[in-house]
């Protein structure tokens, strides 16, 4: 709590404190400064999560209601883009806008949220309409009626939490895509976030940026409370046992849409990334983009190489991770200890309190978090400024909720009967968790720790705002490529997109085998 306390919530409460002064009414009365911005933030997230739903719903249906060979690896293809780091994603869609002779900017930002946010709705609705009893599905089989039908007036009424969940996760994740705005916007379509970093570095106008940020971290808390209302673990890798039907043929336009959709929306942008760093300006097969990553780039414009970066971010990605998942495990272990003392009560507002004030970095932007940290670090505490150590820090307080996420349902998983028996024979704390506990736990921390060095890995927001000269990260310098003119600069873009995109392809791969490994070969009591 005190981690969270000093890394979170007291910038946080300074963005507030700062938001709330005169800048704030002088906003309200100026509409050419912020409503258009806002007016922006919120309708392209609405579009973007509406298009989620209508193109993610029939994919829940058919990966996860529906069986058939192939249907495990395209829910882990489907996942690769929400983990890809949010400048990956931008080049992802301007090479698919290159491929058919470019795109609005408006368009390729809301294509690039829906590419990025399409495993949100397959995975938060496919887990629960797994679980739908298929009874339903046969009686309506008998009286004729027909899949779309059933599936309309049936089972999306049922579904109705976890897709308002999805919604809301979604508005929220598209609200903050700072990234995704920043390189496809071109400067000239801004959202909350863009516009705060725009007051912060070029106008030097903390008053402002705070005031902007101020909103932004109200919509997105709007979102966030919305979330919790219900829906499964977007995240979750474990499958269900609930053993789904095969594909038969009237499952075949939602199947064929299904597979459309994945192969265009998921699929050609990875490839396009892929092998475009391949790729030379002549059209032929080249290595020249990789080994440009030992250079500044064209007239030396980077501060650093590739290499330098990188290893910058691998530090920053250890300490990071190291503290995410220690952290992440100790506020896991301890709801889940408070979760079974109040298993029998109805309602726990403190574990719901406590649950909330670890969970609650997911709905707040990472910009500004990093404009509270401008804004608290002056004075005599003006020096950690320019600490690498604060980089990873901060990453590691947006990492923390998602290492909860994943080990908090495996800790209430334990069988009750094993913990009581050991208790009996005289079991400590210490040794309840190392030998009970943990021995379920040991087999999702891969997942946790995976997670966690990706989220590290891909952070633009606070290492944006808050790396300086020689600390600058491998999506500061990508950055600093794509938005500048030249074949040269791009084309090193592409070769670490490529990279990045391997890398959490291979990650994401990984960790899903062994969720379905670890389901197979040991089932949890429950």
């Amino acid at each position: 709590m005190l981690f969270m306390a000093v890394l979170f919530y007291w910038p946080l409460l300074n963005v507030f404190a700062l938001g709330l002064g005169p800048d704030i009414a002088g906003m309200v009365h100026n509409e050419a400064s912020v409503w258009p911005v806002l007016w922006f933030t919120v309708w392209q997230a609405f579009v973007s999560t509406i298009i989620c739903l209508i193109v993610g719903i029939p994919g829940a249906y058919v990966l996860y209601r529906k069986s058939f060979k192939g249907s495990a690896i395209l829910k882990t293809v489907i996942t690769v883009p929400f983990m890809l780091p949010s400048l990956v994603v931008a080049i992802a869609v301007t090479e698919v806008a290159a491929l058919i002779g470019g795109l609005n900017p408006v368009i390729a930002i809301i294509l690039a949220n829906v590419f990025a946010n399409y495993a949100v709705v397959v995975r938060n609705i496919g887990s629960q309409w797994q679980t739908l009893s298929k009874s339903t599905d046969e009686e309506s089989e008998l009286s004729g009626v027909g899949r779309f039908t059933t599936a309309l007036r049936v089972s999306l009424p049922q579904l109705k939490s976890s897709i308002r969940s999805s919604s809301a996760i979604i508005m929220l994740y598209c609200a903050s895509s700072y990234g995704i705005v920043l390189s496809l916007g071109g400067g000239q379509i801004n959202t909350l976030e863009t516009a705060i970093s725009i007051s912060v570095l070029e106008r030097l106008d903390f008053a402002h940026g705070a005031a902007l940020a101020l909103l932004q971290i109200t919509f997105c808390l709007v979102a966030f409370t919305i979330s919790r209302w219900g829906g499964t673990n977007p995240l979750s890798f474990t499958p269900t046992s609930s053993g789904p039907k095969s594909l038969d043929k009237r499952d075949m336009p939602a199947a064929l849409f299904s597979f459309v959709v994945i192969s265009i929306l998921i699929v050609l942008p990875i490839f396009l990334v892929l092998s475009k760093a391949f790729i030379s300006a002549s059209g032929s097969f080249t290595l020249e983009n990789f080994a440009l990553l030992d250079t500044r780039g064209a007239r030396d414009l980077l501060n650093i190489t590739f290499l330098e970066a990188g290893i910058n971010s691998l530090r920053n990605l250890l300490v990071a991770t190291v503290v995410s998942t220690l952290l992440g495990v100790l506020v896991a272990y301890l709801l889940a200890e408070h979760s079974r003392k109040r298993r029998r009560r109805k309602t726990d507002f403190l574990g719901i309190t406590l649950d909330a004030a670890f969970l609650l970095p997911i709905g707040v932007s990472s910009v500004a978090i990093g404009v509270g940290y401008l804004i608290t670090l002056t004075g005599d505490l003006a020096f950690l400024r320019t600490s690498w150590l604060l980089v990873p820090l901060v990453q590691s307080v947006f990492a923390i909720p998602l290492v909860v996420r994943i080990v908090y349902p495996s800790l209430l998983a334990v069988d009750v009967i094993t913990r009581e028996q050991a208790m009996t024979d005289g079991a400590n704390g210490l040794q309840l968790f190392w030998n009970v506990d943990y021995a379920l736990l040991r087999p999702v921390m891969s997942t946790a720790i995976a997670f966690s060095a990706l989220v590290s890995l891909g952070e633009f927001g606070v290492a944006s705002l808050l790396t300086f000269g020689d600390q600058a990260t491998i999506p500061v310098l990508m950055y600093q490529l794509i938005s500048r003119p030249g074949l040269q600069n791009y084309g090193m873009a592409l070769a670490v997109a490529a990279i990045l995109t391997l890398i959490t392809t291979l990650v994401v791969f990984l960790v899903s085998h062994e969720g379905t490994k670890r389901f197979r070969s040991q089932p949890v009591k429950l």
